[in-house]
């Protein structure tokens, strides 16, 4: 579907909105007509059984369903056309609008991710330029991590910042995570005048399926090894639709699981690290011994995330995830001690990783076989999410990091 193409066609009839249900409206009967498809608005979304969700516009079209969000956001305007008066007013309120235009794209994600749509849009319209338009300056206000200007680049845990007031995030306190990563690109729509308000710009982000890590979490039991994890995981592959191999070889680089379904191809590395844990679950007794040698585990990980790299460099059609489970809260939580031998090799939660990663005075036995430097050419952040949950009891709580490789540039 090409949803440029869809707006600037709308804009040529339609060049501004009285507000964003005649915008909703306008863009739905556009879609049907140059698709003939099935279009439902404000459809109900199943992505929270404790909230209800409503899509703006659902379009059902042999069998693929996109999903589609919505935002009208205008400074005070007059303008006429075909005799028909268009007044509106001075909408402000930027910090909180910017959040909920993120708000839609987190949903849209979970809506993808969660096979409730196979794909989906953001699109955005406004005249106000401090929606688009690059600060020049960095400052420190409360929806700093929320702008959406030209080129950024959002991913990641995004959230008020400290000096956000009570008043501005009511009902909206939650961070907004986005597992994917998106470059906001805005484009012309419509010029209505030359004044500061008639430049109508669009915003289009593309959300696209990345629902590896949601079949990981659709596993519904305790691993009892790595090597039952990765057979799990490729069970639930299997049950999607994918076809799957194990100990995929590329040249001398070997990965655990490469996946495949029509266009989509994936390559999945596994570790699942314990605590000591007796308990039961489902009916079942569960016996975990713990898996002590963090360094040399974080070590491993981020050494499957840079293969990944490597091999996903050369494969521009090929995504690649670092997967990692596991009850042990040393791997999430952030470490009291500041300084240690596998310092750069930290990955709890919210820590960056880039670069050229080393040791720190580690023994030899702690580096036997891993004595180079691991090196990661995109920087990533880590993002832990909840697994499985037992109990309330120590170490029954399930966590799970599943890194996504950047592709850099062309192919090498």
């Amino acid at each position: 579907m090409n949803i440029q193409e869809i707006m600037d066609s709308l804009a040529r009839m339609r060049p501004v909105f009285h507000n964003e249900a005649d915008f909703q409206h306008a863009l739905a009967w556009e879609l049907r007509e140059r698709y003939e498809c099935k279009i439902r608005l404000e459809q109900r979304m199943e992505i929270d059984p404790k909230r209800r969700t409503y899509l703006d516009i659902l379009l059902e079209k042999e069998g693929r369903r996109t999903a589609i969000e919505l935002k009208y956001k205008m400074r005070a305007i007059d303008y006429m056309i075909d005799g028909e008066k268009f007044s509106l007013a001075n909408q402000g309120a930027q910090d909180i609008g910017r959040y909920d235009v993120l708000k839609d794209l987190q949903r849209l994600e979970q809506m993808v991710n969660r096979n409730l749509a196979d794909e989906g849009y953001l699109i955005y319209l406004t005249n106000d330029a401090s929606y688009y338009q690059d600060p020049g300056i960095e400052k420190s206000t409360a929806d700093r991590e929320f702008r959406i200007h030209e080129g950024r680049v959002l991913t990641g845990v995004l959230a008020w910042s400290e000096n956000a007031g009570e008043g501005t995030m009511k009902g909206r306190e939650e961070a907004i995570v986005l597992e994917g990563s998106y470059e906001m690109n805005w484009r012309l729509y419509s010029q209505l005048d030359q004044s500061s308000a008639g430049s109508m710009k669009s915003l289009i982000v593309p959300v696209q399926s990345k629902a590896i890590p949601w079949v990981i979490k659709s596993i519904d039991t305790i691993p009892i090894s790595q090597f039952d994890l990765r057979d799990k995981l490729v069970a639930r592959l299997r049950e999607k639709g994918y076809q799957v191999q194990i100990n995929r070889e590329f040249g001398h680089l070997k990965v655990d699981i490469e996946a495949e379904s029509g266009n989509d191809r994936v390559l999945i590395e596994v570790r699942y690290k314990t605590a000591l844990l007796q308990t039961h679950f489902n009916g079942a007794e569960i016996h975990l011994k713990k898996h002590a040698a963090y360094d040399i585990s974080r070590y491993d990980f981020l050494s499957d995330l840079a293969k990944l790299e490597k091999i996903v460099a050369h494969h521009p059609d090929t995504r690649g995830f670092a997967v990692l489970v596991t009850n042990d809260r040393n791997y999430w939580e952030e470490p009291i001690r500041e300084t240690s031998v596998d310092e750069e090799f930290k990955i709890h939660q919210n820590r960056m990783v880039q670069g050229r990663l080393n040791w720190k005075n580690a023994s030899d036995g702690t580096t036997l076989n891993r004595e180079e430097a691991i090196e990661l050419s995109e920087q990533y952040r880590i993002q832990w999410h909840p697994f499985l949950t037992l109990g309330t009891g120590k170490n029954e709580q399930f966590q799970m990091l599943a890194v996504e490789v950047i592709r850099q540039g062309a192919e090498l």
